[in-house]
């Protein structure tokens, strides 16, 4: 069991901040998705679907490969459900909780991909084989632990993404592919992402491929009114 909450805490690196999505013209969005994760030379996959709600900024995501898991996010709180095993556990974060895979559909339907909502600041950008980069950096309240963030776009698609530590090191690289219209925005539906360590060595490489992208759809499962059970303790953990 312990195994397979570490691996949904991995789904928690520091990539983006979700924020809130008032402006873009969707109510809901939901993808099914599959994600390979390798770390320490060993790969696993997951696959489940990933459902967003607008007016209540509210993720749910139902994992149903390797085990089913249900995760609820919405502002700093996430909450994990393992159905089967009848176990949950809350993280009450000081921050937004940050889910990279999640981010990476979200982020694409903002202006300015949330980070001006987050306190994130345009610095300067510059052209670069057709590539727009834009410059990003935190707010000064954050400079102790977060740094800048560069994106490159091209044809009013996000191509790239890099984070960067306080110090300026690169920590995490992202490329956005196979883009498809949705509305009015372009959601990538397929994200590699590499996280990098004290020595800018790859200590995680992560590949995301969605598929069967649904908007503004009533779906009959209501997951997105999805609570833990009363019955079932939870474990609450404030990181």
């Amino acid at each position: 069991m312990f195994k397979y909450f570490q691996f949904s805490i991995a789904f928690l690196i520091l990539f983006f901040l979700t924020s809130t999505l008032h402006a873009a013209p969707l109510k809901t969005l939901t993808l099914d998705f599959t994600r390979e994760l390798t770390e320490n030379n060993k790969t696993e996959k997951i696959s489940g679907t990933l459902h967003y709600d607008v007016k209540t900024t509210k993720v749910v995501v139902e994992v149903d490969k390797p085990i089913k898991q249900i995760m609820v996010v919405k502002d700093k709180v996430l909450e994990i459900y393992y159905p089967i095993e009848k176990q949950a556990f809350r993280f009450i974060s000081k921050g937004r909780i940050p889910l990279p895979f999640v981010e990476s559909i979200i982020q694409t339907t903002q202006a300015e991909y949330g980070l001006t909502a987050i306190g994130y600041t345009l610095d300067k950008h510059d052209i670069v084989d057709k590539v727009l980069y834009t410059y990003w950096n935190p707010p000064e309240k954050a400079k102790e632990s977060l740094g800048d963030i560069v994106l490159g776009m091209q044809n009013d698609k996000l191509i790239s993404a890099e984070v960067k530590n306080p110090k300026g090191i690169i920590i995490a690289r992202s490329i956005y592919q196979n883009h498809s219209k949705i509305g009015i925005n372009h959601i990538p539906m397929t994200v590699t992402s590499n996280t990098y360590g004290a020595k800018s060595e790859v200590i995680q490489h992560e590949r995301i491929v969605y598929s069967n992208p649904q908007v503004n759809v009533e779906t009959p499962d209501p997951i997105l009114k999805f609570i833990i059970p009363n019955s079932v303790e939870v474990k609450e953990i404030k990181w």
